[in-house]
């Protein structure tokens, strides 16, 4: 029976699964990755990705391993060299060092991406190197955008990246599947080729075959970027279901067989599908702030201790808002300046208020982004490390108005689906929505109703989040 590794490199972790194609598990770890901040740039090192992954390998059995797939954060950029040592770091998603050079970009690039662009967008941060780093553009022989690109290219040799990725860079037609003009803005033969996920990249070379100890010309799948893994492991099939991603950052998306206005659109996973995005720039990361803040001393267990504040907590600050804007954002504005605000403060403001607003804020931010959609939630299928907060699931039941699922290992369940597009790309399985839901169906889950007093409640302070960041914008300009 084969074996598979999948391997899912988010912002602060490289996660692994090894399993068959009964969905049966025999391997599960991961290992953190760290992030640079410096003058107000968000980037990491390649060499780490490597390390963490050469780290994963060697705690399991490596060399009974059949196919290799990744999923991966995506827009970022980075560049490697002649001899595909990395250039410098990645700039990250969230880096939005492109912001000033948007204006430069010309009008097809939006019409033909359908991008609305802003400066996290990979298009934009090129024009960024132009002015100030020609050096790196010299000596680059290849661009990458996903970091799952480069264990990629590490275990092949091949630089490729997936359509679902590359729709996030503002280089790729969204509707034709192919690299846009690009003449004076980037040199054609630096960017990776295009190919589907279910696609084989290359083979695992005799030199990442002594690294890491998988046989030598074991298949390496293409993969995907984590949207497209993630919208595939919510099982998001028709209109009114989301898919709503807690990662450091998240999104929510729905799924459709055209792109949409005033959305991000990605080319999904399934050919002939996209998925409709709103990405967030602050999700858990609000979490995991909030968490320090009121346990600053570290404490290992800081996510039990908020846990067990917030399910006491009751409800004292009715009228506390947060807008969650930690390191600006991207949706509901486009705002690289803005920066996090509460609203409402005073006396009777407890620590409990503080925290249950700030998550509310990424819940209240999420909502936005689904009425964008303009169709009322049937269902929400929530993944990623925040829905371990059973207190936010809740909130997020009482703020869409709308049913929430949350299954019990929703953070490896994108690499446990990207089995799905290896059976589907060796013609294992005939479609992606059967196997998934049979994944779905063995999982156990929690589902979190609203509550109707608290949706009356969260009603009101909606309209008047909306109002908070109107309100504010210029004070971050003066």
């Amino acid at each position: 029976m084969a074996r598979i590794a999948a391997f899912d490199l988010g912002t602060t972790a490289l996660k692994c699964v090894v399993l068959d194609e009964k969905q049966n598990i025999s391997f599960s770890g991961k290992e953190n990755i760290s992030t640079i901040h410096s003058d107000g740039f968000i980037e990491q090192d390649p060499h780490e990705w490597w390390k963490a992954f050469l780290s994963l390998t060697k705690r399991f059995d490596t060399s009974d391993i059949d196919y290799i797939i990744f999923s991966g954060q995506m827009q970022d950029l980075y560049f490697l060299d002649s001899s595909g040592e990395p250039i410098g770091n990645a700039v990250l998603y969230d880096d939005q060092r492109g912001a000033e050079f948007v204006d430069e970009l010309p009008s097809y690039v939006s019409e033909l991406t359908t991008i609305s662009m802003n400066g996290t967008i990979p298009i934009a941060k090129m024009l960024w190197f132009k002015k100030n780093r020609p050096d790196v553009l010299e000596k680059a022989e290849h661009l990458l955008i996903s970091a799952k690109d480069y264990l990629v290219y590490k275990l092949t040799g091949r630089c490729v990246s997936d359509v679902t990725n590359m729709s996030t860079s503002g280089m790729m037609d969204i509707l034709k599947k192919e690299y846009i003009p690009l003449s004076g803005l980037v040199e054609s033969r630096i960017l990776p080729t295009l190919m589907y996920s279910d696609e084989v990249a290359g083979l695992v070379s005799d030199k990442a075959s002594e690294a890491t100890g998988f046989r030598r010309n074991v298949e390496v799948f293409v993969g995907s970027g984590d949207a497209g893994a993630t919208t595939l492991a919510s099982g998001v099939t028709r209109a009114g279901e989301f898919s709503v991603n807690l990662g450091t950052s998240g999104w929510v998306a729905s799924l459709s067989d055209r792109p949409m206005e005033g959305v991000f659109n990605l080319a999904a996973i399934n050919r002939g599908l996209y998925i409709n995005v709103i990405p967030v720039l602050n999700a858990a990361n609000v979490h995991n702030w909030i968490s320090r803040v009121i346990y600053p001393e570290g404490e290992s267990n800081r996510y039990d201790v908020l846990h067990d504040l917030l399910s006491s907590d009751k409800h004292g600050n009715e009228n506390l808002l947060c807008m969650p804007y930690l390191v600006g954002e991207r949706f509901p504005v486009a705002d690289d300046k803005v920066r996090g605000v509460y609203v409402g403060l005073d006396n009777s403001t407890t620590l409990s208020d503080l925290a249950r607003s700030a998550l509310e804020g990424v819940a209240f931010s999420l909502r936005m982004g689904m009425d964008n959609h303009r169709i009322k939630p049937s269902s929400v299928s929530l993944i990623g490390g925040g829905a371990s907060e059973s207190v936010w699931n809740q909130i997020f039941a009482d703020i869409f108005n709308a049913p929430v699922v949350v299954f019990e290992d929703s953070e490896a369940l994108p690499s446990i689906a990207l089995s799905s597009v290896v059976l589907y790309g060796k013609k294992l399985i005939s479609s992606y929505s059967a196997f998934i839901s049979s994944i779905l169906a063995g999982m156990r889950s929690e589902t979190y109703y609203p509550n109707e007093e608290r949706v009356r409640h969260y009603e009101k302070l909606y309209e008047r989040f909306k109002l908070i960041y109107p309100s504010v914008r210029n004070i971050f300009r003066s």
